[in-house]
């Protein structure tokens, strides 16, 4: 039975990535898009190594430019405690930020994300996730940060000229949709594949700000994935990619780390990683890691290759991440024993 619901909400999930191929826009992204796992996809939630998991972003994208993109992100997540055995619910909490232009164009999402893990095989290696992601997105801009044709009175620019504009509303708030599938198989901490499909803004949510119906949200679809390898006694290595698709635009990330562990510090498991990525027709992307205890802190930048590189002198985003994981150390508790005593 539980093997039919599985395949059912899987039909009904690609059925929604297939409609979502017809429509179009872009969406916030982070070259490190494993750092943060329920912007990728909301089955993330739950899908780790410990009992509560927080992260944060930070991207500046195009600082050449008089006015550069700012990201910026929060979220957290854990699974939830129940009496059932092999499956697992959990939930997060994500929240994001992002200015852009002239006109500080501004988003702010905030998202919940639930999902449901089921252990696949007894051994634990195999887990299948269901997640949905609803939220509410407010997006605004400040129409007085900007300059119209009509407000030049032939010789200069005059503030007090009117702009000929009239926009309904300079603020919109939407309530919108997301879902995902992920599968984990994890032999042991070095070694583990992790893929996962995703799709957003399901319900085509409405965004103009002149009241017009007709201009609605594009669904955008995700596939990724991630694997790690030990190759050597202290490397190992993690190839990984990223396809996204919102109507005519497109994003592939391919990428590969190498991960050296350290000596530990502290008794505490210590490593290092660097890699790159290939924003395919867009940017090369330079990344380093370091894990140190429950913190994994990663750092990259883009070093843009498209037409843009001219305005951009080549400078694309930076980007800083941090993830920590807090796991309950299960305490030692030792075996009864009885002793005789001899008098």
């Amino acid at each position: 039975m539980k093997k039919r619901i599985i395949i059912t909400v899987a039909i009904v999930f690609f059925s929604l990535l297939w409609r979502g191929a017809e429509v179009c826009a872009q969406d916030i992204h982070y070259s490190q898009f494993n750092a943060s796992p329920m912007n990728l996809n909301p089955a993330q939630a739950g899908l780790f190594d410990g009992d509560w998991r927080f992260n944060g972003n930070y991207r500046s994208q195009w600082s050449a430019i008089p006015v550069p993109y700012k990201t910026f992100s929060l979220a957290g997540d854990t699974r939830l405690k129940t009496k059932m055995e092999n499956d697992v619910p959990a939930a997060g909490l994500q929240i994001n930020n992002d200015k852009s232009g002239d006109s500080k164009f501004g988003t702010t999402q905030i998202f919940l994300s639930g999902s449901y893990v089921k252990k696949l095989t007894k051994d634990s290696c195999n887990f299948l996730s269901i997640g949905i992601q609803p939220g509410i997105t407010t997006k605004s801009f400040n129409v007085n940060a900007l300059t119209f044709d009509n407000q030049y009175d032939g010789d200069q620019y005059n503030a007090s000229l009117a702009s000929g504009e009239n926009f309904a509303a300079t603020r919109i708030t939407y309530f919108d949709m997301g879902a995902g599938l992920a599968y984990l198989w994890r032999k042991n901490s070095r070694t583990k594949i992790n893929f996962g499909v995703s799709a957003f803004h399901l319900n085509r949510p409405k965004q103009s700000f002149l009241n017009n119906d007709a201009i609605r949200l594009d669904i955008k679809t995700t596939v990724s994935g991630i694997g790690q390898i030990p190759v050597a006694a202290k490397l190992d290595v993690l190839p990984s990619f990223m396809y996204q698709g919102q109507g005519k635009f497109h994003e592939t990330l391919l990428g590969l780390f190498g991960k050296y562990y350290l000596k530990p510090v502290n008794g505490a498991e210590t490593a290092v990683s660097l890699g790159a990525f290939l924003r395919v027709k867009d940017a090369f992307i330079l990344a380093a890691n370091m894990d140190y205890r429950n913190f994994t802190v990663g750092l990259s930048y883009d070093v843009n290759t498209s037409k843009l590189r001219e305005a951009t002198n080549r400078r694309g985003g930076f980007e800083i991440s941090v993830i920590y994981i807090f796991k309950k150390v299960v305490p030692f508790v030792a075996k009864k024993r009885v002793c005789p005593i001899y008098m």
